[in-house]
């Protein structure tokens, strides 16, 4: 399989369009890719550290985002995989994560 590539600062957007509906935004502050096959962008949200993934299961080309508490060292919510980043990005609970966020 060929290496895929993630534009993470489109998907950072599509985030940050669906985090708008919760008054917030994603700060990027550094990107790590992850393999050949996904990235990880760090910064905040509300002030707290995140760390935001993008993945491809090189398996059945599947795509997922997930969102992980940096403080606790705990993801948001269960991971979903999609057939495109897009679709998983509109699936992904912000709502109650970003609620979670900000318990912690």
């Amino acid at each position: 399989m060929e290496m895929q590539q993630v534009d993470a600062a489109a998907l950072v957007g599509m985030v940050n369009q669906r985090l708008a509906n919760n008054g917030t935004e994603f700060l990027s502050a550094s990107e790590m890719p992850v393999g050949p096959f996904g990235t990880s962008v760090f910064g905040t949200i509300k002030g707290r550290p995140v760390r935001l993934d993008f993945v491809i299961n090189p398996e059945n080309d599947r795509r997922a985002v997930h969102l992980f508490d940096v403080r606790t060292k705990q993801p948001l919510a269960e991971r979903l995989m999609a057939a495109t980043f897009e679709e998983a990005i509109d699936d992904y609970p912000w709502t109650a994560t970003i609620a979670a966020l900000v318990l912690t």
